[in-house]
């Protein structure tokens, strides 16, 4: 059966062109039909283009899976290729005695809108658009069958498929997935909750940045800022500093305070249940002090309408964390908003560290974890920002 075909206008041939995966209703001139799937893509002289999975109930109706007028139209099986290439460049990148990474991370892998989440022998999976959707039941059966995992779990609330008019939920897809999981990262044991855990259970995308805090971050007492449950503060402590931990949520910080004891660093780590923004606050007027900072709030700026609060917001928290930083000190600050690009999360900072009464270098700039690529033409993949500071003078 031949696939539909959609009509490009020449923006929208110009935007194929460069290698983003994502085209526009404003980029299209007719076609496509009322049924979501696969289509070809055509330019305004009706050549070929390449291939698409359409969802004309979509804000984003497009989403490339194949370039170029001479591309072969995407099998029933294709997507097999590419998740097992995915799974397979995992398996270079991961350091020795890692036990969790990110599988697939979406269009950065050529699967639209398909998250995938190993933890030790369980996946979960978050599927984004309609495509993914409809292809998820068939690729927890493949993950079963061909890459050695016992159970895959949705991971389908939170919220981020309302736009697609996706249902939202929690739901067993193949095998089973317990509720208590453990996995390790540099000799620490973090146990999380599959089904009710952050995102697919943690935040993987900080797992290199986790583990390498404590060549980051100088000795002596540390603060982790949104700790949940205790990505940054485990690795710390682990490593002899002693680390207060600040998070809203009571099931994270209990979370924390099982992890911290399985690792037998609970007398290192110090949990309090606050508001984050108000105890920075009163830690500044009680002239607290401390080595090293870690600040990993949730994103601040989820659509782009929320862009100038957000910037407000991390500002207010990072002059915070600069004012509380000893001499010598280390701020590692980070946002996953990534409707904030590099250059206006270095600005912000600038402002911040001025504000402070600050001088600070940049140690460093990081992103997210090896395995979650990101593609050049898709600076949307690039969304995790982290800023290692270091406090070089005060006035």
């Amino acid at each position: 059966m031949t696939a539909p075909a959609v009509v490009l206008s020449r923006s929208g041939v110009l935007r194929l062109r460069d290698g983003h995966p994502w085209i526009f209703p404003d980029h299209i001139e007719r076609g496509g039909g009322e049924q979501a799937g696969l289509v070809q893509l055509h330019g305004p002289a009706d050549r070929a283009r390449g291939w698409a999975v359409w969802n004309p109930r979509s804000r984003i109706p497009l989403r490339v899976v194949a370039r170029g007028a001479g591309a072969p139209e995407p099998g029933p099986l294709w997507w097999q290729e590419r998740l097992d290439a995915a799974i397979g460049a995992r398996a270079t990148s991961l350091a020795p005695g890692e036990s969790a990474c990110r599988w697939v991370h979406a269009e950065a892998d050529g699967l639209p809108g398909l998250v995938v989440d190993r933890y030790e022998d369980i996946a979960v999976l978050q599927a984004g658009c309609e495509w993914a959707d409809r292809l998820a039941p068939a690729v927890a059966e493949h993950l079963l069958a061909a890459h050695g995992v016992r159970g895959v779990l949705a991971r389908h609330d939170g919220g981020f498929r309302r736009p697609e008019g996706l249902p939202e939920g929690v739901a067993l897809l193949a095998g089973d997935v317990p509720h208590a999981v453990t996995w390790t990262s540099a000799g620490v044991r973090r146990t999380i909750d599959p089904w009710t855990g952050q995102k697919t259970g943690a935040y993987l995308d900080q797992r290199e940045s986790q583990r390498l805090a404590p060549a980051l971050l100088p000795g002596g007492r540390c603060l982790d800022a949104f700790c949940n449950d205790g990505g940054f503060a485990l690795h710390l402590a682990r490593a002899g500093r002693e680390v207060v931990a600040l998070d809203g949520s009571e099931g994270a910080l209990a979370q924390l305070a099982a992890n911290a004891e399985a690792n037998g660093v609970a007398a290192r780590i110090e949990p309090r249940k606050v508001n984050v923004f108000d105890h920075l606050r009163e830690l500044t007027e009680q002239a607290a002090r401390f080595d090293g900072i870690v600040l990993d709030p949730p994103a601040l700026a989820r659509r782009k309408g929320d862009l100038p609060q957000a910037l407000r917001g991390y500002k207010e928290l990072n002059l915070r964390a600069l004012s509380l930083l000893a001499p010598g000190g280390r701020l590692l600050t980070c946002s996953c908003s990534f409707h904030i690009g590099p250059e206006e999360f270095l600005h912000m900072l600038r402002a911040a560290a001025a504000d402070a009464g600050r001088d600070a270098r940049i140690v460093e700039v990081r992103g997210a974890a090896a395995c979650h690529p990101r593609r050049l033409a898709f600076p949307e993949s690039a969304y995790l920002k982290v800023v290692l500071l270091e406090v070089t003078g005060s006035w």
